[in-house]
């Protein structure tokens, strides 16, 4: 039988309970057209919304050799800046067949409870991350003007359309504003980095070898998705159509509650491999604007 010491002991369970593992309790965004969630948004203020520029692949496309080949890279330039500091700057300049151009992207930490369009029922709340353009943060200032602090209230997602022509409707409905709908608990986002969760990080070595190569070496990504919810709360409003606002028709045609998967954008089992720290890119989000 393997032994330990009581010292070994502590180092595991610190480790276990380390703030850095929380991505592993944080997904993604998963809402289909027409369905809805209640969503509480950690956002106090502009300064808690988190920017990045990536390369994301060309729609429909998808990088070979990392994770599913969906995940954004992280842009090597600085924010408005596109020169051959970045290869994938440079490759998307050129029409390269799977890279696209760098995207400026803000990345906002939230609790959603889904909804089951059949049965009116909302899940257990789940934190994840959703990704939207950068500009979106103008929605987000308007929202902070109106309503103050967004932690302390709840609101209706809406997603409208697919694909390409996808789009959200975020609104305050007082109905859905109670805390026993999404409780005001964002302690799974402690000690949460987007950068280990939302896009890849690599050197401007790896991105050349891609280049050559049209894939990159596999390795494991911090995300994971979150846990499936180990409970149900019924909401006490079943009949959203009883509130008077224009977008209470978007119902959808009752399908199957929302499946949490083994991750949003899966990550297919990596090879062994050296664990590195790939250099990461300076960002200077004092400069951005929209």
């Amino acid at each position: 039988m393997s032994q330990f010491s009581y010292e070994q002991y502590q180092q595991v369970v610190t480790k276990a309970q380390s703030p850095a593992r929380s991505a592993s309790r944080i997904g993604y965004l998963k809402l289909a057209d027409g369905n809805e969630a209640l969503v509480r948004l950690n956002v106090s203020t502009l300064a808690d919304l988190k920017f990045a520029t990536v390369h994301a692949p060309v729609f429909g496309k998808k990088f070979e050799g990392l994770g599913s080949g969906f995940t954004p890279v992280s842009c090597l330039n600085e924010v408005g800046s596109y020169s051959d500091n970045c290869p994938f700057c440079r490759a998307a300049a050129e029409g390269h067949d799977t890279i696209g151009k760098a995207a400026k992207k803000v990345y906002i930490q939230m609790l959603v409870a889904y909804k089951d369009a059949a049965t009116g029922q909302f899940s257990a709340p789940i934190p994840v991350v959703w990704e939207r353009p950068a500009g979106y943060s103008k929605e987000l200032a308007a929202k902070l003007r109106d309503y103050g602090d967004l932690t302390d209230h709840v609101f209706k997602l809406t997603r409208i359309g697919s694909g390409k022509d996808t789009r959200y409707s975020l609104d305050y409905i007082p109905l859905y504003d109670k805390p026993e709908l999404v409780a005001k608990d964002f302690s799974a986002f402690d000690g949460f980095e987007v950068s280990k969760h939302s896009f890849w990080i690599k050197t401007a070595a790896e991105l050349e070898e891609y280049l050559k190569t049209n894939s990159f070496a596999e390795e494991e990504q911090d995300a994971v998705a979150p846990a499936a919810p180990t409970s149900t709360y019924t909401a006490p409003y079943t009949a959203p159509k009883q509130v008077n606002v224009p977008d209470m028709d978007l119902v959808a045609p009752a399908v199957e509650a929302p499946k949490v998967e083994s991750a949003a954008r899966p990550v297919e089992e990596p090879k062994p491999a050296e664990a590195t720290e790939p250099a990461r890119p300076v960002r200077n989000f004092n400069s951005f604007s929209f």
